[in-house]
């Protein structure tokens, strides 16, 4: 009886002293909510203070000694130009090159079959020069070279051509040389006043 008496004073204090406890920490809160910062405060600062100033109106009594900016100038495509001046024609001499008769009597028997008017261009005192060069198209891996001999018509064009050596092995390559060798032009050689055919020989190369 008396263990069951003792049991209950124990429950009864535990429960009053567990109360006393919560109250106690309750109060601590409301009292100082933040014990670990008691201390440190948060910075204050002022908000800024924004008036309105008067600018009085000034004017200025001196002129200014800086110079306004130079215009910009306008670029030269865009100025008008006037009318092209057009020159008069301008004859320019013939590029034909005569040959002495007296040099080349006995240079003429140098022939070829039975024409009279066919020479060979090794036998002129001086060489023919070429007007137009034609560049044949290159080929990829070409190698090698192409010797023509070329009969030289009145006016300066190729009117036949003879194959005298080909080291390219290429078809094409040859093509292409003769193309070129017939739109080219030589200058025109006159003799005793007279236009003339001729040989010459020229090599084109491939490397």
């Amino acid at each position: 009886m008396k263990l069951k008496e003792d049991k209950l004073h124990y429950a009864r204090n535990f429960e009053f002293a567990l109360i006393i406890s919560l109250i106690t920490t309750i109060t601590v809160f409301v009292i100082s909510p933040d014990l670990n910062n008691t201390t440190e405060r948060m910075p204050y600062f002022d908000e800024p203070l924004i008036t309105l100033v008067d600018i009085p109106d000034t004017r200025q009594s001196i002129r200014s000694s800086l110079l306004p900016p130079p215009l910009p100038g306008i670029p030269s495509q865009f100025i008008p130009m006037d009318e092209p001046e057009i020159l008069a024609d301008i004859l320019i001499k013939d590029s034909t090159k005569e040959m002495s008769s007296s040099r080349t009597t006995e240079k003429s028997n140098n022939l070829l079959g039975t024409s009279k008017k066919i020479y060979e261009a090794s036998s002129f005192p001086f060489v023919p020069r070429q007007i137009l060069e034609v560049v044949p198209e290159k080929i990829d891996g070409a190698e090698g070279s192409i010797r023509l001999k070329l009969l030289i018509g009145k006016e300066g064009f190729v009117i036949k051509h003879d194959i005298l050596d080909n080291t390219t092995n290429n078809s094409k390559c040859l093509t292409f040389v003769v193309k070129a060798v017939y739109k080219s032009r030589w200058q025109p050689v006159l003799f005793d006043g007279e236009k003339i055919d001729y040989w010459l020989e020229k090599t084109y190369v491939f490397n």
